[in-house]
């Protein structure tokens, strides 16, 4: 049963949305609020619920999930933290990262209707996760994901089966949101999520990342050439993209040990090199550059 508790109304909005429409009234706006954006609470189907602050581990996945979903979006998307959006007449409450197109709505003018969502959940209970997505997808939202604070798992909501289904941290999430796929892990994995921002600035063709990709391919094809080898174009071309990538840790400020430059340069498979200059664009520690082979 819906809290008969007072509601903190935001500015414009109507105490009439409490109220549930008939057949014939249409939902509310989307970004047609029933809450202020700073009072700390969230309605779900009329039901009031407290926003808490979080612990560590709940605090940390907060700030590195926006982290890696705000830089593999391609440009036709925009994601927002915590923003307030209104699924139905008696719900107003905020996912933790929403995914949502760019362009307005070309009805109302306002912001569309999420296309993602991801939810951090601790505490919060899985009804309270399932009545928010549910609603959304009333709404039009295409995809639900949870990442579970103590277990580290994440799961999509199944519209089939209606349930959270756990996804396997080796899956990969593709979507026309992304401009590359990007691995389930990366959202609770730091090596992963830096792997997937660097392959999403190389699909964009950042200019200074393909700006030093580029310096140190034309003087490893230089070199290759020059020496008149039979295969010199090939070869050519794998010292280039060594010496690319070791351009792009050095422009890092990244100290390359001789061992290191050693396999590097002991590399012959283009494949593999494309992929470390990948990992180069985003590792910390040139300790972490092999982890993964």
């Amino acid at each position: 049963m819906a809290s008969q508790r007072p509601v903190l109304l935001a500015t414009g909005a109507s105490a009439r949305a409490l109220v549930a429409p008939g057949r014939e009234q249409s939902l509310p706006a989307i970004d047609d609020h029933l809450l202020a954006e700073d009072c700390r609470e969230e309605l779900v189907g009329g039901e009031r619920y407290a926003l808490m602050p979080a612990n560590e581990p709940h605090g940390s996945q907060h700030f590195d999930l926006p982290k890696v979903l705000g830089n593999v979006l391609n440009d036709a998307y925009k994601g927002s933290v915590e923003m307030l959006t209104r699924p139905s007449v008696g719900s107003d409450f905020a996912p933790d990262v929403s995914i949502f197109p760019k362009a307005r709505d070309p009805v109302t003018g306002g912001r569309q209707v999420e296309e993602l969502i991801f939810e951090v959940k601790d505490t919060e209970s899985w009804s309270h996760v399932t009545t928010k997505a549910r609603e959304l997808f009333a709404r039009g939202l295409r995809r639900a994901f949870v990442v579970e604070v103590a277990s580290r798992a994440i799961y999509e909501w199944s519209v089939t089966r209606g349930a959270w289904d756990r996804l396997a941290l080796t899956a990969v999430l593709t979507d026309p949101c992304f401009v590359v796929p990007v691995p389930v892990g990366a959202l609770v994995d730091d090596l992963l999520g830096e792997r997937a921002i660097a392959q999403a600035l190389i699909a964009r063709n950042n200019p200074e990342i393909t700006a030093v990709v580029q310096q140190g391919e034309s003087r490893g094809e230089a070199r290759g050439e020059a020496r008149g080898e039979a295969r010199g174009k090939r070869l050519g071309q794998v010292e280039g993209r060594a010496q690319a990538l070791l351009s792009v840790l050095e422009a890092r400020g990244l100290a390359v040990p001789d061992i290191a430059r050693e396999r590097i340069h002991g590399c012959a498979d283009i494949a593999t090199l494309d992929r470390w200059i990948a990992r180069a664009v985003a590792v910390s520690r040139i300790e972490d550059f092999f982890a993964e082979g």
